[in-house]
């Protein structure tokens, strides 16, 4: 769900730019490339086509035509949106109702493009045209754990020129377009606060099909399969749901108990296999009886799911990772990298490492705030924010601390990317690129 909003006047604040010769791809970022970072090579690249590059949700983008490392502080209004990379420039945007197309390098805005409500999803983009979708987390029907329905105003799917900031088409959606969508052959996917999956012509926004859920979707994602299918969460009612992505037609559901929390704020991660996500058990009543809600005493789980046929793989308690729900954003994204997966949490300030496999908990860290954000990797060392403003380098392996740094803004769901030597990320008052090495050698 969204976040809270404040607004601050557009300035930049330029603090370095440090430029460094281009290391051979041989080499890669700071050393021998890592095989389990899914590289970006953003030059030249004509499509980001999924949530975080869908799969594991570890964005890490190479590219020589930028500086190996850059420091600038953009000012804009709230981020929920996770940064994307096109060619050598940074496409976010903010709860403010703003697009931001911002020089890589520089931190300098291009264009900014203003929409009717809320952006807080990640901007996508393919063949020069960037895809937003706009809508706020206000509700118009609100009976859980039976039935919500989220989006007040304008709630629109809208396609927008890369090169100009003017918009190209739009669509009218049935509720909040909060979630992040999905580009696949010519098709942009889009799930709303109604419970409804969208397909448009990518191109001219022509529709294509809908499919229909008892469930309303949030701050989650579309995440391509292998096979041509797509998977989603739910919320009142709560479930993942696995759809054709060619026609809409439902494969299979996998229910959740109707008192759990945070299904349709986590964007899930994948395997080759797996579907992994986290979801709130209650551990006391909320203002609605035994649901979790603001407020509420939550224990957290992560769980992986059969990507096949819905059944659950494993479901993990983390008995010390409960606390209260937040109003917004109860969910954390999570991270799968080198065959464990990572996680943070809405209730606690503590990050988790389990096995991807089974489910063991490797690790936890304790931070100085909870973690809502996803999480980059790349080269053995986990990156990250934390809601009291932090930023952090655990080491992947056993979570000692490598390094962390204040920044002076709370880091919500904004989360991070790793574009050459440098972390570029979202927070409560605008975009800030920090190298990796100030977080590294911080302690």
């Amino acid at each position: 769900m969204t976040v809270s909003r404040a607004l601050f006047s557009c300035m930049l604040f330029a603090l370095a730019a440090c430029s460094h010769p281009y290391a051979s791809r041989e080499t890669g970022i700071g050393g021998p490339i890592d095989p389990s970072a899914r590289l970006f090579a953003a030059q030249g690249r004509s499509s980001w086509t999924a949530f975080r590059l869908g799969g594991g949700l570890n964005v890490v983008v190479e590219n020589p035509g930028l500086p190996r490392a850059f420091a600038w502080r953009l000012r804009i209004g709230s981020v929920s949106s996770s940064p994307v990379v096109y060619r050598d420039t940074i496409l976010v945007d903010d709860n403010d109702r703003h697009l931001y197309a911002i020089n890589a390098a520089t931190g300098a805005v291009r264009w900014r493009y203003t929409a009717e409500n809320e952006l807080m999803p990640q901007p996508l983009y393919q063949r020069g045209l960037v895809y937003v979708a706009t809508g706020n987390s206000d509700c118009s029907a609100y009976f859980p754990p039976h039935y919500v329905v989220m989006g007040l105003g304008t709630n629109r799917v809208e396609a927008i020129d890369a090169a100009t900031g003017r918009e190209v088409w739009s669509q009218g959606i049935g509720g909040t377009g909060m979630p992040t969508g999905l580009l696949v052959r010519g098709t942009f996917i889009h799930a709303d606060g109604s419970g409804a999956l969208v397909a448009f012509d990518a191109r001219t926004g022509a529709f294509r099909w809908r499919a229909r859920t008892p469930s309303f979707f949030s701050m989650g994602a579309v995440v391509k399969g292998n096979d041509g299918e797509i998977f989603i969460g739910g919320a009142f009612s709560n479930a993942i749901y696995a759809f054709d992505a060619r026609t809409g037609g439902s494969l299979w559901t996998h229910a959740f108990p109707a008192v759990y929390g945070s299904i349709a704020d986590d964007p899930l991660a994948s395997t080759a296999n797996a579907l992994v996500g986290m979801y709130l058990v209650p551990l006391a009543a909320g203002p609605y009886g035994m649901v979790v809600q603001d407020g509420s005493r939550a224990l957290q789980h992560v769980y992986a799911l059969d990507k096949r046929t819905g059944h659950i793989l494993w479901d993990r308690a983390l008995d010390n990772v409960r606390g209260i729900a937040p109003a917004f954003n109860e969910s954390a994204i999570p991270l799968v990298y080198r065959g464990r997966v990572y996680v943070g949490s809405a209730v606690a300030p503590i990050v988790t490492a389990l096995d991807a496999r089974s489910g063991r908990v490797l690790w936890q860290r304790r931070v100085n705030g909870s973690v809502k954000g996803g999480l980059a990797a790349w080269n053995g060392v986990v990156y990250f924010g934390d809601i009291a403003g932090y930023l952090w380098a655990l080491d992947a392996a056993t979570g000692r601390v490598i390094g962390h740094v204040a920044e002076g803004t709370p880091f919500n769901v904004g989360s991070p990317i790793i574009v050459n030597e440098t972390l570029v990320d979202g927070s409560q008052s605008g975009v800030l690129a920090v190298p990796l090495r100030w977080i590294r050698k911080s302690d």
